[in-house]
């Protein structure tokens, strides 16, 4: 400090003591004091700053609007500044951000005494902007999840929660920020499970993986989800990861359904198969005509795998097995065939059962009855009735235009599948009749409860 003041002793000791960056200025702005903390931090020597104006300083580098802004306007006016934000770019250390705290000391013997202390916050303000930058990352990381994400405190009250956790359990974030978990959604969170998960199990085990575990919710109904959870230990936070797995635990259950259904399907025809091979064997007069009666009823079985593959519900209309059996002995409908009758779906069994039972009396009728000659004519109606609960289907069959013979026909592999076979595996009756002007049949069995569920009669 110049000058013999009794002060300037006293005043150069505290400026020397103080480990922040001070400089004293005079009333004309010139340097009186700079203490050691800022000679270091702004690389300047002593010589270079004393006595010398303060826009000089650094070769100039002191010359900051924000500062001059500071010095001549708001000190002039206020005598004190706090906290005066001035950004600036310094040759020989780069940028810098600064927090300037000032006191204008008004003295009546001498001129006006100006003290600056400056806070270098440069890396304080970097630490700041990346932790901001990392909060935002980790928001718009969280958000972008689509695992629900639960931010819980120590005392399991949640700090936070993602998009997909309020749009998933159908609450809002007004109700869901600062509440213990437990209460969420009128307590439909106050679940067993999860405060054993929560409670006894993270703090001894640190985390946990993929527990599964199903809950009824008021809003959203059952659902089955995972849950995987971690403890910030540095930060006294916990990390609640859920994962609805509701629908593909249904869709595994469907799938596990529709196998079981395949290799039950798979048995039954491997079964349907060897019965026809034995019972075509017993009937046949050589071996070419085992093949042509066995590859046509494979045929038969065939077409109507085809139409349960094709059929997402597993089922056949009658209509789909009628009219092809007859079309592939060649009878055109119209001319030598007319089928009616309400839409009537069958499950596979069913519907194996009834081709096959349509495939023999098909090709009884092309080999011996109506559709042997061009007069011939066969006529099918099928309807259902309600009878103690049950929804039963009714199928006729009559051939018209040709003459039987009035010896009874000896009863072929044709006969025992629709008089024997079928009844015993529907639960029905069938009635096969040689009538002298044709072949008249009548089947009648009830329906399944899946036949029902699709019948529109």
């Amino acid at each position: 400090m110049p000058g013999n003041s009794p002060m300037s002793s006293l005043t150069k000791a505290i400026v020397e003591s103080i480990t922040q960056p001070l400089l004293v200025l005079d009333g004309g702005l010139r340097v009186e004091a700079a203490n050691r903390a800022f000679l270091q931090q702004f690389e300047v020597e002593p010589a270079e700053t004393l006595g010398r104006l303060v826009y000089d300083l650094g070769n100039g580098q002191w010359n900051i609007a924000g500062l001059r802004r500071l010095l001549e306007e708001v000190l002039s006016e206020d005598g004190t500044v706090v906290d005066y934000r001035v950004e600036h770019e310094f040759e020989s250390i780069g940028e810098r951000v600064m927090l300037v705290n000032g006191n204008r000391l008004r003295r009546e013997d001498t001129t006006d005494t100006i003290l600056l202390a400056i806070t270098d916050i440069t890396e304080r303000e970097r630490l700041r902007f990346e932790l901001e930058g990392q909060k935002e990352f980790a928001e718009k990381l969280i958000d972008s999840v689509r695992e629900s994400l639960v931010v819980l405190g120590w005392d399991l009250r949640v700090h936070s929660a993602n998009e997909s956790f309020y749009t998933r359990f159908a609450v809002t974030r007004e109700e869901t920020e600062g509440r213990l978990i437990y209460e969420l959604g009128n307590r439909q969170w106050d679940i067993p499970r999860l405060r054993l998960l929560l409670e006894e199990i993270l703090p001894k085990e640190n985390s946990f993986d993929d527990y599964e575990m199903e809950h009824e919710f008021e809003s959203i109904g059952k659902r089955t989800m995972l849950l995987n959870g971690r403890r910030l230990d540095h930060m006294n936070l916990v990390l609640l990861a859920i994962r609805d797995i509701t629908d593909q635990r249904k869709q595994e259950f469907r799938q596990q359904t529709l196998m079981g259904e395949l290799q039950h399907r798979v048995k039954n025809i491997l079964s349907l198969v060897r019965a026809l091979a034995i019972q075509t064997r017993k009937r046949s007069r050589g071996l070419d005509d085992f093949f042509t009666a066995y590859e046509a009823r494979i045929g038969a079985l065939a077409r109507v795998q085809d139409l349960l593959v094709m059929n997402p519900t597993g089922t056949v209309h009658l209509q789909e097995i009628v009219r092809p059996e007859l079309e592939a002995v060649g009878a055109e409908y119209g001319r030598n065939f007319t089928s009616e009758g309400p839409l009537v779906s069958l499950p596979a069994r069913e519907a194996q059962a009834m081709a096959m039972t349509i495939h023999e009396l098909t090709t009884n009728a092309a080999k011996y009855g109506a559709l042997r000659t061009d007069n011939g004519r066969v006529e099918i109606r099928w309807r259902t009735d309600r009878r103690n609960d049950r929804t039963y289907l009714t199928l006729e069959w009559w051939e018209r235009g040709v003459r039987i013979d009035e010896l009874t026909p000896t009863p072929g592999f044709g006969s025992r599948v629709i008089e024997q076979s079928l009844p015993h595996m529907l639960g029905g009756r069938a009635e096969l009749i040689f009538n002298p002007d044709g072949v008249a049949c009548r089947l009648e069995f009830p329906l399944p409860a899946r036949a029902r569920e699709s019948y529109d009669g």
